[in-house]
């Protein structure tokens, strides 16, 4: 087991003052069976109330707003969480099969964020220094077992 101490600040500061700031704070550290949060502290300036929700994801969410005219805006978040091993996925599905689920899973609403495909401007850059997968290899880059 490692534990992590981890400090973050956000700060906004503006040229003139400002009134009734809607915000989000999403610095909560996910709970689950590899990872514990041992403690958290969340200070925010003008202290005010903050909800704290869970997201279509099931990540805690923080709103608050904060009605007094300010010129900055810190939240300062302290959270210390004991993370355990986890282990690799199964790699003994032939690789053809591996790469059918990811290919569905790209429709699938909580993973469409993290298996779309996107353009961006160093694409064939990237394209000419990474091979294309083979079928032989699984998504993990793996030799498939004989």
């Amino acid at each position: 087991m490692s534990r992590f101490n981890i400090h973050h600040i956000t700060r906004y500061t503006y040229e003139e003052p400002v009134r009734d700031s809607a915000n989000q704070v999403i610095l909560f550290p996910i709970k689950d069976e590899y990872q514990e949060p041992l403690s958290q502290e969340l200070q925010i300036s003008g202290e005010p109330q903050v909800e704290i929700y869970k997201d279509y994801y099931g990540n805690e969410v923080g709103s608050f707003s904060y009605a007094e005219p300010h010129n900055q805006l810190i939240i300062d978040s302290r959270i210390s969480v004991e993370v355990k091993s986890k282990p690799l996925p199964d790699d003994m599905i032939p690789a053809d099969q591996q790469w059918q689920r990811l290919d569905e899973a790209r429709f699938v609403v909580p993973y469409i964020d993290f298996i779309r495909f996107e353009r961006f401007p160093s694409m064939e850059e990237v394209r000419a220094i990474t091979p294309v997968h083979e079928s032989r290899k699984t998504p993990r880059c793996r030799q498939r077992k004989p």
